[in-house]
């Protein structure tokens, strides 16, 4: 197939036909290839990539700035450093990707962040990259360093309310970490691993919990429980999420043990409190329900 020039302008159409297509395993999107690239490299996480995101005139506007980068220029970008649901969508195409192929990509509307009716459709260029490293070509450091500058970007995006981005920096970060065999943890570094380790559960436990991912949340609290059974960040979570669920039982177990541990918890105080007016509510109910049966 003829490949076109990478460096043409937005103005220049895309005329090849389509040559196969790509759907991401989580059904989030849709690629079509319109030109094929060349070489058999692809990039991965940290490589810097030459692209260009192209969105046409009429839909910009409703795009608006979705992503970490400008639209319809050239512009570098690092694999994974993006913190938008779109982003993570160039991310998935680019690892599929060869130098100077260009392609369509559709994001499933369930997954687009202007809404449920609102398709996502933009033309993806990838003109040049350098190669990344995938976590099994880096060593302890390399990890260490990369999971401790994820789970910064992590507490900043937490903090913006950008929960997606959260959720995506805490979870790469703890990927990282348990990739990490014990033994090759250096002695030194070895207690303040097992806290990081700790924090992203708890930290991801938090986000799922404004969610409304009560279970995920749970369980992420319970594995921090297993490596620190003293964490009051994952009793507290885990007790919040039980609550949620109607398991009022554990959640109130939860939360007793976390004014143990801190008798002037007020916001332990203020969960129990409201655990046990939802309690009371749900008996009431049911009540109800069992008294107009036998009316």
């Amino acid at each position: 197939m003829e490949i076109k020039d990478v460096n043409s302008p937005v103005a220049n159409k895309v005329g090849s036909a389509a040559t196969s297509m790509w759907a991401c395993p989580d059904g989030s999107l849709v690629k079509t290839i319109l030109e094929c690239g060349t070489g058999v490299e692809k990039p991965s996480l940290g490589s810097r990539c030459r692209l260009m995101v192209e969105v046409e005139p009429d839909r910009e506007t409703a795009v608006g700035q979705p992503f970490c980068f400008p639209l319809n220029e050239w512009v570098e970008v690092v694999l994974g450093e993006g913190d938008t649901p779109w982003d993570a969508a160039v991310d998935k195409c680019l690892e599929t990707m060869l130098e100077r192929e260009v392609c369509r990509v559709r994001v499933a509307p369930c997954c687009s962040p202007l809404g449920s009716l609102l398709e996502l459709s933009f033309i993806l260029r990838l003109a040049t990259f350098s190669l990344g490293r995938d976590s099994w070509e880096m060593d302890f450091e390399e990890k260490w360093a990369l999971a401790l500058h994820d789970k910064g970007l992590g507490t900043v995006n937490f903090q913006a309310n950008n929960l997606f981005g959260a959720m995506r920096r805490y979870g790469r970060a703890l990927r990282l970490l348990l990739s990490i065999a014990c033994c090759e943890v250096p002695l030194a570094t070895a207690e303040e691993y097992g806290r990081t380790k700790v924090a992203l559960h708890t930290n991801l436990a938090a986000c799922q919990i404004r969610l409304h991912q009560f279970e995920n949340a749970a369980q992420n609290c319970t594995k921090a429980l297993e490596q620190e059974p003293g964490s009051v960040k994952a009793l507290y979570r885990r007790g919040t999420a039980y609550g949620s669920l109607n398991e009022f039982e554990r959640a109130r177990a939860d939360l007793r043990e976390v004014l143990r541990l801190e008798p002037g918890n007020r916001a332990a105080q203020k969960e129990l409190k409201r655990l046990a007016d939802r309690a009371r509510e749900q008996e009431n109910k049911m009540a109800h329900a069992m008294h107009k049966l036998f009316l």
